[in-house]
């Protein structure tokens, strides 16, 4: 089983990076996917990318654009997995063809959303309902 990955960036993860590493913990160990693909945004993204790797998951790396600098945590979650761009430079829509990729590629989607209906999360997440792939949120940002 493919999985894909999305969440929102530092800011709207409510200082829940512990509790969100820990349930993608459970979930990927319940999973067992035999890939993910996930955005290498800052944030959730690179917090269930990097518990992955410590579970020995294959990666793919998927960016929007090479970038001129990978944080040190980025270059040891891409080494030794597969690392793709989806445009040689930035333009508009270089994120929405990323987000696009990893669903479409992908049978089930692992999302970290809050609830808000505005952003790339909540984008990529819409995407993937009209694609018909089942989504496991983590429910500790959503707004009740």
């Amino acid at each position: 089983m493919k999985l894909a990955v999305t969440g929102h960036r530092p800011e709207r993860l409510k200082g829940q990076e512990k509790m969100i590493a820990e349930w993608a913990e459970a979930e990927l160990k319940r999973l067992h996917p035999s890939v993910i693909y996930v955005g290498m945004a800052r944030g959730a993204d690179q917090i269930i990318a990097t518990t992955a790797k410590r579970l020995n998951i294959p990666i793919i790396c998927c960016y929007a654009f090479p970038k001129m600098f990978y944080h040190p945590t980025e270059r040891w979650i891409m080494e030794n997995n597969r690392v793709i761009c989806m445009s040689p430079h930035y333009s508009k829509k270089s994120y929405w063809l990323r987000d696009k990729y990893i669903i479409d590629n992908a049978d089930k989607l692992l999302c970290v959303w809050d609830g808000v209906g505005s952003g790339g999360t909540f984008i990529t997440r819409n995407y993937a309902i009209q694609q018909g792939k089942e989504i496991i949120d983590y429910k500790g940002l959503m707004k009740l």
